[in-house]
């Protein structure tokens, strides 16, 4: 069974409105597929913006007459995206249907041969999430790495999410001015409070998610030099061509790093690829110092979530182009309840309760929640361990750490062992990969350690 057996998650109303306060006056985000909204029967599978759909550069002008055509009373359809400075960088076009129908659109389209998709959003939380997967707070750090603390030495990771609080310089595993010698200090792009904070100085919901991974990352291999860039400006969310460009961009300026870690992702309408990630999707097959690992996604299902999926895609015919990771629970036994699962994921980590790097204030609990996780069918998922500590109005306080779960977080696991992997036994990021995905390297034991 594809979808869990369960009423739609009532917090994916909650995130999709935190995204539209976001995004740009003249973009809107709505669920789909057609017909999902609050009170519906339809259940929330992905969120896209509205009045818009992508084609191939190739297809603009056959695009633009047949969307036209299929509903003549709506005005013109034009080219909304990229700007003509950013055209030759990308060969996906974002078209504005003005008042037409996006599905009828699209139909009409595919009965004309001509491949056109959703505007999707891609983001760092999925539709659905974990009961007990906002971060909840933490008194103390992880144990302190018993391994060689030169693991990852010379290997370079970027990591693509919301960037690095502004106080991250205060977490001493991720300063090396205020630990090892020699051992890189984590950098990247920058928030600032303004940026973390509601109006009201509590902290973003979204607010971290890129500062823990850095983290989790340099807990695993601390000598990884990490680069964490802000990739999802609206609410940790942004649409799936801006994500394209955004990454090549990115990639163009600081260089093509040993892995790339992406914690993120979209259910898509009709479980196709993203189109606005092809361009870099060709890029990086033509890269092989360079492999993707990629979250597999939080809504429990063996649908594909995108790009983690393309590791069953004929782009990772040698399975070490694209690592999709799944989480496991905390107690060791399975996979965690919240992780997508099927045979595109293909390797799984820690992924419940993990400790980090976070931000310092209040963070108040705003998304509905119930004391037992979604999944705590006994068939579904026998002795649950997924629970929501706190419930909407609670407030708690952050002194720079957190407890989170996710397949966010197992995640950088995988990019810090091939990281150790890499510079333990001087081999590639590709080779590093074809060892964990064939079973030659295995997830070590990090109890204790995140």
């Amino acid at each position: 069974m594809s979808t869990p057996d369960t009423h739609p998650d009532p917090r994916f109303w909650k995130q999709l409105e935190l995204v539209n306060e976001a995004l740009p006056e003249d973009a809107r985000a709505a669920a789909g597929p057609e017909g999902a909204e609050p009170g519906s029967p339809v259940a929330p599978r992905y969120a896209y913006l509205t009045g818009h759909i992508l084609v191939r550069a190739a297809d603009v002008s056959r695009a633009i007459e047949i969307a036209e055509r299929s509903q003549p009373q709506e005005g013109n359809v034009r080219v909304a995206w990229p700007s003509e400075e950013s055209q030759d960088r990308v060969t996906v076009r974002r078209l504005a249907l003005g008042r037409r129908n996006v599905f009828r659109a699209l139909e009409a389209l595919e009965r004309e041969k001509v491949h056109a998709t959703l505007v999707h959003l891609v983001s760092v939380s999925g539709v659905n999430l974990c009961p007990g997967d906002e971060p909840t707070p933490a008194a103390a750090p992880p144990t302190p790495p018993s391994g060689p603390r030169a693991h990852g030495a010379g290997v370079t990771v970027t990591v693509l999410d919301t960037g690095l609080v502004h106080d991250y310089l205060t977490h001493t595993w991720l300063d090396a001015s205020a630990g090892t010698p020699n051992i890189p200090m984590v950098d990247g792009d920058v928030t600032t409070p303004a940026q973390e904070l509601e109006l009201d100085g509590t902290i973003r919901p979204y607010t971290g998610h890129g500062t823990f991974i850095a983290g989790v990352v340099r807990r695993v291999a601390p000598a990884t030099d990490v680069r964490v860039h802000n990739t999802f400006p609206y609410a940790g969310a942004v649409p799936e061509d801006e994500l394209g460009l955004a990454i090549l961009r990115t990639l163009d300026t600081h260089g093509w790093p040993d892995i790339i870690s992406l914690s993120a992702g979209a259910s898509t309408e009709r479980t196709q690829a993203l189109l606005g990630l092809a361009d870099f999707v060709t890029e990086l097959a033509g890269h092989p110092g360079t492999v993707l690992v990629a979250a597999a996604g939080n809504d429990g299902v063996t649908d594909p979530f995108w790009p983690a999926a393309l590791a069953d895609e004929p782009v990772n015919a040698s399975g070490d182009v694209v690592v999709s990771v799944g989480a496991l629970r905390e107690d060791g036994q399975g996979r965690a309840c919240f992780s997508n699962h099927g045979g595109w994921v293909k390797v799984y980590a820690p992924g419940e309760r993990l400790v980090n790097a976070y931000t310092s204030g209040d963070y108040l609990y705003d998304y509905p929640a119930s004391a037992l996780c979604r999944f705590h069918a006994p068939a579904l998922y026998p002795g649950c361990t997924c629970l929501a500590p706190f419930s909407v109005g609670d407030k708690e306080s952050f002194t720079g750490l957190a407890r989170w779960s996710g397949t966010s977080f197992a995640t950088p696991i995988i990019a810090g062992v091939l990281a150790a992997r890499m510079s333990q036994a001087q081999v590639t990021s590709r080779q590093a990969a074809r060892d964990l995905v064939d079973g030659v390297l295995a997830v070590p034991d990090l109890s204790g350690l995140l």
